[in-house]
């Protein structure tokens, strides 16, 4: 179950209405009791004793404000950053991935693997990155409706992955952002290719109501041997490098926000399932 933390504006508006509440409240109760008690004994410990108080309130009261402020100011200037920041390394890795592309061509094709290996690897950074920056922005991040193509989705992803056979059952068009079904697909196949060892993927494609569609991503790796409950779920603690479940875990999160769901199947050295429900309509 994921945390979900208030934003900062609101934490610093909070923070205002109830020092405003609390310290109104203190001081009306204050003055009650001075006028209530007027001319006894204990009028004087009231009055001590509610400055007292009343200072401790207000002193609390500001500082939880000031705090609270500067926290999200703090925020704001990270998340600066960090789009800054994340931006050029995107740029720079489009960059190196296109002189890698460019190299290879300079090879006459001659299927270099260590050429291979650099692109392999350049693509793994690039969705990394795209992860972590998803991950970032997923609570406060707004996804776009739109109708997207499938068949059109995964012509751009077979420039990725080009010693994968992809396989589309039908065409059919998802309502939902393409950006976020692009990282979700991109997960899934590298998922595939990096775990699973596959070499095909086939996608196939059913109707489950006039606006709901039901797509099943299915490889012909070598599987999965953990819990299947856990992915998409967690964060895996893995000793292998190549992951840690991250990818799956926002791929669930990016389907929840654009109503869809999913869930996997496996078996032992017969391939991985992904079945995946969104909404979209057949062709």
């Amino acid at each position: 179950m994921t945390k979900k933390f208030l934003k900062p504006n609101l934490k610093t508006a909070l923070a205002i209405i109830w020092f405003a509440f609390t310290f109104s409240l203190v001081t009306w109760w204050w003055i009650f009791f001075l006028l209530r008690f007027r001319g006894d004994s204990s009028h004087r410990m009231f009055a001590w004793e509610g400055s007292i108080l009343i200072a401790a309130v207000l002193i609390g009261g500001i500082a939880l404000v000031i705090f609270s402020y500067r926290d999200q100011k703090r925020h704001q200037r990270l998340r600066f950053f960090f789009s800054t920041f994340s931006h050029d390394i995107k740029t720079s890795i489009a960059r190196l991935r296109l002189q890698a592309e460019v190299l290879e061509e300079d090879l006459h094709g001659n299927n270099s693997p260590v050429m291979k290996r650099l692109i392999q690897d350049i693509q793994r950074l690039d969705l990394q990155l795209e992860n972590s920056l998803l991950l970032a922005n997923l609570e406060e991040g707004h996804l776009l409706r739109e109708k997207v193509s499938l068949n059109n989705l995964f012509a751009s992803l077979r420039n990725e992955f080009t010693d994968l056979s992809l396989e589309i059952e039908k065409e059919a068009f998802i309502q939902g952002d393409r950006r976020a079904l692009l990282s979700i697909f991109r997960n899934l196949l590298q998922n595939s290719v990096i775990h699973g060892k596959a070499s095909t993927v086939k996608i196939k494609v059913r109707a489950l109501s006039n606006h709901r569609l039901e797509l099943i991503v299915e490889d012909d790796g070598l599987g999965f041997k953990g819990s299947l409950a856990k992915l998409g779920s967690e964060i895996l603690i893995s000793t292998d490098s190549r992951g840690n479940g991250i990818g799956l875990l926002i791929t669930k999160r990016l389907l929840g926000k654009m109503k869809g769901d999913i869930h996997f199947t496996s078996k032992e050295n017969s391939g991985f399932q992904s079945i995946i429900q969104v909404e979209g309509s057949l062709i």
